[in-house]
């Protein structure tokens, strides 16, 4: 039921006191104030998103744009039933934003130690990091000595002196780039000291290193040769045949020649026929065999197959 105010005259009221009037909502002003209204409940809600990490601070952001905005002014009015006045709002906001000065500063303060930590991490994470830079560069530095002196001691044929100076740069590497090389220049030595024990002919001292080159070389045409050469030299022709024939696949003339000389081509009898006088050949083994071909020269002429010992 709707009251109805001043319906009954004031004279005849018998709880003067119970009959009050509601009192009169406002309906949020002109198009000016409204624009004030809503631009100042905007700049709280901005606070409010802003202060998202201080949560009592942007609730408190937020009841005060709830009060700014026009729709919380006329819901506040309805559910408290008084009239909130232009006074009674400036008021209200006025409090609630000095009021938020202590957590303000509070959370300033709490914002500003959390910096100073984080300062102070990152100064910690910083040079920790330049620490491990220096030494970085120390170990790299240190790396590339072993690995130049162990190329010039590989050029002046100290073979053992290089591998342990590559030995000792492998110590230092970190990572794959770094191992690749120490095994290139590893290789590289390798590959120089077997030219060198075939050249003097110590072909079964070569093998291994051949073998240990070729396994990060396998298309080096000359190391497989060399190798080659070292099987024949040491009775494996089997093995020194199987690498020839890779490299005649490719052409190669030194292999062809090695190949026929440790392989040569060999004669075997497969069968006889009968030889004509006139050099022909016939299946014929009775009279009139070779009729006309001048008559049979040799009734057992042998038929050969030329074939290669290591196929």
């Amino acid at each position: 039921m709707k009251y109805i105010p001043l319906l009954i005259p004031e004279h005849a009221r018998v709880l003067p006191h119970y009959f009050k009037p509601q009192p009169t909502m406002v309906t949020g002003g002109g198009k000016i104030s409204k624009g004030l209204q809503w631009a100042l409940g905007l700049f709280f809600g901005m606070l409010a998103i802003m202060s998202l990490i201080h949560p009592l601070l942007s609730l408190l952001w937020l009841l005060c744009g709830f009060i700014a905005f026009p729709p919380g002014h006329r819901f506040l009015e309805r559910r408290l039933r008084f009239r909130l006045t232009t006074a009674i709002k400036a008021v209200t906001l006025l409090l609630l934003f000095t009021g938020s000065f202590p957590l303000i500063l509070h959370y300033a303060e709490k914002d500003k130690q959390a910096a100073e930590r984080q300062q102070l991490i990152d100064d910690r994470v910083a040079k920790e990091q330049a620490v491990i830079a220096r030494q970085d560069a120390q170990r790299q530095d240190t790396l590339a000595s072993y690995l130049q002196e162990g190329r010039q001691l590989g050029q002046s044929r100290q073979w053992e002196a290089a591998k342990q100076q590559l030995q000792r740069a492998l110590t230092y590497a970190r990572n794959d780039e770094e191992k690749n090389k120490i095994r290139d220049a590893a290789s590289g030595l390798q590959v120089n000291r077997s030219q060198e024990l075939v050249k003097a002919g110590k072909y079964k001292a070569a093998l291994p290193l051949l073998d240990s080159a070729l396994a990060g070389r396998r298309t080096d045409p000359q190391l497989r040769y060399n190798r080659a050469l070292c099987y024949s030299k040491t009775g494996r022709i089997a093995d020194a045949v199987s690498d020839l024939r890779a490299l005649m696949q490719d052409g190669n003339k030194d292999a062809e020649k090695l190949h026929d000389k440790i392989n040569p081509l060999r004669k075997r009898i497969v069968g006889y026929e009968t030889l004509c006088c006139d050099g022909s050949t016939s299946g014929a083994r009775g009279r009139g065999a070779c009729s006309h071909h001048g008559g049979v020269c040799d009734w057992n002429h042998p038929i050969y197959e030329e074939y290669r010992k290591y196929e």
